[in-house]
């Protein structure tokens, strides 16, 4: 197109205006309003102004999952979006403490109590471990595959997609610790 031609085209004032904007577009969920409680095995029962009472509610994090309880979507029973809650510890105790166990059932990520050895064979970092549903042996696909978190929390995820948690390295042994400590 010649610069002629573009004299003539009409010139929108704000190039960015025809952005998408993102916030606009998210339905966040005000968590003064919100109240979110189990549902005996059917997931979770969400009360909200304007939607009434919804059942069958799951939740599925965004991400980063490195992130636990920021950015959950909730979804009703067949999948369409109830809205996003921000970040859990905005609920109210008993809201807060549904959404985490249900989170927690849906999304099952063992607690690494006790590293035994963290090796590399073949360079593939491989973590022998001891977690809350016994031992385990990781095969990473790469270091990154280890990422810190926020209060100590370290998250592992192997070569097959599972994610393993460290509540809090701080609160690991001695020896466990100086292992994760020096391989992340």
């Amino acid at each position: 197109m010649s610069s002629e031609q573009d004299k003539d085209k009409p010139q929108d004032a704000n190039p960015r205006s025809e952005t998408l904007d993102l916030m606009e577009t998210l339905d966040l969920l005000d968590p003064d309003q919100l109240h979110v409680e189990r549902d005996a095995g059917e997931g979770l029962l969400v009360r909200y102004p304007g939607r009434g009472e919804i059942q069958r509610v799951t939740v599925e994090p965004c991400y980063p999952i490195t992130d636990f309880g920021k950015y959950l979507l909730l979804l009703d029973a067949d999948g369409e979006e109830i809205g996003l809650v921000e970040d859990i510890e905005d609920l109210d105790d008993d809201s807060m403490q549904a959404v985490e166990a249900e989170l927690k059932e849906q999304h099952f990520i063992p607690i690494i109590t006790r590293v035994l050895s963290i090796s590399r064979q073949f360079h593939v970092p491989v973590w022998e471990v001891e977690t809350d549903r016994g031992p385990r042996r990781l095969e990473l696909k790469r270091g990154r595959d280890v990422h810190r978190m926020r209060g100590g929390r370290i998250y592992v995820r192997d070569a097959g997609g599972n994610g393993y948690l460290i509540p809090n390295v701080r609160e690991l042994d001695p020896a466990s610790r100086e292992m994760v400590l020096t391989n992340i």
